[in-house]
């Protein structure tokens, strides 16, 4: 079994469950756990209802992309080093708005989008992603 170091940034607040790091990583690669609109320092467990009052679908893609870049720098990574991405909406109408936000984040890559019910359900989308590290 290859080494696995589990991560935590101390810039956002911790998940959802109690079982679920911010991340992993093993075998020269960074695993990042799909990522709402937490407030830095929230903690989503205490807080599972306040994810809507983070504001617009623009607003809450930056945060989710902010908290994605805080766990890739606690891994030694960054997203220039992203090779996969996967991006969870609630609403097929959300795809075009969301991807205008990502694309000042990243450069082409692979990604899968995916329309489905997310937890919490106030959340809009949830984003994950692989990167290699350098």
């Amino acid at each position: 079994m290859p080494d696995v170091e589990v991560l935590y940034s101390p810039q956002i607040g911790r998940g959802y469950s109690t079982t679920t790091a911010h991340g992993t990583k093993a075998g020269g690669f960074v695993f990042v756990t799909g990522q709402v609109a937490v407030k830095p320092g929230e903690h989503g467990v205490e807080a599972r209802g306040e994810i809507g009052e983070m504001g617009t679908l623009e607003e809450q893609t930056v945060r989710v992309m902010e908290n994605v870049k805080a766990i890739l720098a606690e891994a030694g990574t960054t997203l220039a080093h992203v090779v996969k991405r996967n991006v969870y909406l609630t609403h097929a109408g959300d795809f075009d708005a969301v991807h205008a936000v990502l694309e000042r984040y990243f450069q082409p890559l692979a990604t899968t989008t995916v329309v489905a019910g997310l937890i919490p359900p106030s959340a809009r989308l949830e984003i994950e992603v692989i990167a290699v590290l350098p």
